[in-house]
């Protein structure tokens, strides 16, 4: 699990209270949009006993459009909407509803937690930018077993895996949603509730039809890990070109373990091996998350363990996001006042480029 910290922006967050929602759909319902490109095609034809052109034209309905209600897609036979909605068929289903939401009013950013069907809760956000961006922020797990103390899902403990399909369906909703309001979704980072890389294969998949059906760039999808080295080995070899960031925090194995104990596990060496590894393989920049601790990892001294901890085993292509710091049990969340000299220090002295970024 990846620390309770928010991504850039210029706005300050807002103070209002989540509102709480009750939208739920009935049990026994079928999601169409669960299916990827393939299996709906073979829905339709095998099982609606359709001709192949309609999974296209659902297909351009619901991910070109936004559209999630089958009496709106004009272009479809009268009796067969009415029938797909008579026989229990959603759009969104695999998310029972909506179980409370949180709209900032200072820069817009949506705040919600869902219910999936089997009653487990899991939270995603739409960040919306000043220069055009919408940026997704979504779950992997209901829950996390990575166990870092500055984590609020970390201390919650793991639940379950999510399937493809509900990973998926959260980018899927805030797509729509942007998609009827004429805009697009053009980020995706899978830094929500979980770890990402521990369910490899679902995230993967969920990934690939963001890609598709989304068309978000498979650069602009972001894979967030604690550490996991076996995973970053396996997105070495994937043909998914995604970005990488991993959560660091600490720049030696007894400060790292002592707040991440998958550290115990992969320790610096093994882990900063399997990032080396991944450029090698990959020629891609890594961006590694570090949560300013105030008075613990925040100052010079710091940024330079940082800065020739990442020299040392040849991480020649990397950006430091310097993020805040969320109160949880055992961190107060108190605003760090030495985020711009640690940024500064990694540029000027190791020329690693470095960002603070902005509580949402």
């Amino acid at each position: 699990a990846k620390p309770s910290a928010a991504k850039p922006s210029a706005a300050k967050p807002s103070a209002a209270k989540p509102k709480v929602l009750r939208q739920k759909q009935p049990p026994g319902v079928f999601d169409v949009g669960s299916l990827d490109r393939q299996a709906l095609e073979t829905f339709v034809v095998d099982d609606l006993k359709q001709p192949k052109f309609r999974a296209k034209q659902l297909r351009e309905w619901i991910y070109d459009k936004g559209i999630d209600d089958f009496t709106n897609m004009t272009n479809l036979p009268a009796k067969w909407r009415t029938d797909m909605s008579e026989r229990g068929l959603t759009i969104g289903g695999t998310i029972a509803g909506t179980r409370a939401e949180q709209i900032s009013q200072r820069d817009g950013t949506i705040k919600r937690a869902y219910e999936l069907r089997d009653g487990s809760v899991i939270e995603s956000v739409l960040m919306p930018y000043n220069d055009g961006r919408r940026t997704a922020c979504i779950s992997s797990q209901a829950g996390c077993g990575m166990g870092c103390t500055f984590c609020a899902t970390g201390q919650m403990g793991f639940s379950r895996h999510l399937t493809a399909a509900e990973i998926f369906e959260q980018a899927s909703r805030f797509s729509r949603e942007l998609r009827r309001r004429g805009e697009r979704l053009s980020n995706v980072v899978f830094m929500g509730m979980g770890e990402p890389l521990a369910n490899y294969n679902n995230v993967i998949e969920a990934a690939r039809r963001i890609h598709d059906e989304l068309g978000v760039g498979a650069r602009h999808i972001t894979i967030s890990t604690v550490g996991l080295a076996r995973g970053i080995e396996k997105l070495a070899d994937d043909p998914l070109p995604v970005t990488l960031a991993v959560s660091l925090h600490q720049a030696d194995d007894e400060s790292r373990s002592a707040i991440m104990p998958v550290n115990k596990r992969y320790d610096l060496e093994t882990l900063l091996s399997s990032i080396n590894n991944y450029q090698r393989k990959t020629k891609r920049r890594v961006t590694f998350e570090w949560a300013a601790i105030q008075g613990e990892n925040d100052d010079e001294q710091a940024a330079r363990k940082l800065g020739k901890l990442l020299k040392r085993h040849s991480v020649k292509d990397a950006h430091v996001n310097v993020i805040p710091l969320n109160p949880t049990k055992g961190f107060s969340g108190k605003k760090s006042s030495n985020v711009d000299t640690f940024c500064r220090t990694l540029q000027d002295e190791f020329r690693i480029s470095a960002t603070p970024r902005v509580r949402r």
